[in-house]
């Protein structure tokens, strides 16, 4: 029971509320030491992307084309790499597509997406190009986090 009404408080006992107080700031997520207010698209680099979208993607598609066409735009064959489906691409991949096609991710850019539950099609097509970069992703375990097949495109 505390003390009565009127009655001044302990400062142990401020110093305890103000303890738990930190602590739950700190553990329930608020990130009360992150100074970094940057976008996350902008830290990302797909909000400099000049991208139409076409047909009907879920968010993890339209997150997964954008993150391809970002590393795709700075050359980012290590990035573009972790965004592969297991054992589906390596680094030297991923390399040939920065060669490819990095050049044509720094002009406009229509994504035209097909339908999938699990895996998705999704047709690149670059201004200026005449073939598009065609994108198959997948996702593992239906939670709409999608990874892109580097060993496939045409």
């Amino acid at each position: 029971m505390g003390p009565p009404s009127g009655a001044a408080r302990s400062p142990r006992a401020y110093g305890a509320a103000g303890l738990a107080g930190a602590a739950v700031l700190l553990l329930g997520g608020c990130d009360a030491l992150d100074t970094d207010k940057t976008p996350e698209r902008v830290r990302n680099g797909t909000s400099e992307l000049d991208l139409t979208v076409t047909g009907r993607p879920t968010p993890g598609t339209l997150a997964t084309v954008e993150h391809v066409l970002a590393r795709l735009r700075a050359g980012d064959a290590e990035g573009l790499a972790g965004l592969a489906v297991k054992d589906g691409g390596t680094e030297e991949d991923a390399r040939r597509w920065v060669t490819r096609w990095g050049g044509a991710a720094r002009r406009p850019v229509t994504a035209d997406f097909q339908p999938g539950e699990r895996e998705a099609s999704v047709d690149l097509r670059f201004t200026g190009e005449r073939t598009p970069l065609a994108l198959r992703l997948k996702d593992h375990d239906y939670d709409d986090e999608f990874r892109v097949f580097l060993l496939e495109d045409r």
